[in-house]
């Protein structure tokens, strides 16, 4: 499991080294490894420093609409002209921790939105996400692409997340869903607000 999914984010990041969004540059897959990401640990600290980023700054992000208070924000990760990612934390629910290893504990109780910063989104998600067998789903009239992660990568086993790939504004988003509730109950978190940088 923890194979399939490195392994696919590293195929999105060196498969897709297209332009990014609103920046004209083409990254190389030197430039992906070299570059540091930046974190902050609340929106105000990351809005600021775009604000002073010159010509990498970003106008836009995206967030999740209807957050419930249960979830709390833990990060904001910004890799120049790779992706925003917004991770929240959850309590996992009734699953006892005892079972699960510390990579399975994190899947069922982290939510992710990350908004990948490429020119051509609808090529990001056919190279990144439906050729790597994400299969479509509707949802309220719209298309996603979903796959389940399983421990061990087993569907026998126990489910830690809902896997979420679509195009929204002209932009990728990538979305961890933990599986603490059905698919479809978790789904509302797709319903995304684009939070503009002043």
């Amino acid at each position: 499991m923890k194979t399939r999914l490195l392994l696919g984010i590293l195929a999105t990041f060196i498969m897709l080294s297209v332009a990014s969004c609103g920046h004209g540059k083409e990254p190389s897959s030197e430039d992906l490894t070299q570059t540091a990401p930046g974190t902050f640990t609340s929106f105000a600290a990351f809005e600021q420093s775009e604000k002073q980023a010159g010509d990498t700054a970003l106008s836009h992000y995206f967030v999740p609409a209807m957050l419930s208070d249960d979830y709390k924000l833990a990060r904001i990760t910004k890799r120049e002209d790779v992706y925003v990612m917004v991770e929240y934390t959850v309590e996992p629910g009734a699953v006892s921790a005892e079972k699960l290893g510390e990579y399975e504990l994190e899947r069922l109780s982290t939510l992710i939105c990350r908004y990948s910063l490429y020119d051509d989104a609808d090529q990001a998600l056919k190279a990144g996400f439906i050729d790597k067998g994400y299969g479509a789903v509707e949802y309220q009239g719209n298309v996603y692409y979903r796959w389940d992660e399983y421990v061990n990568n087993d569907p026998e086993g126990l489910l830690l997340g809902y896997e979420i790939a679509f195009v929204t504004d002209g932009c990728l988003i990538y979305m961890h869903l933990p599986a603490i509730d059905t698919f479809e109950n978790m789904m509302r978190y797709t319903k995304l607000q684009k939070i503009e940088i002043k």
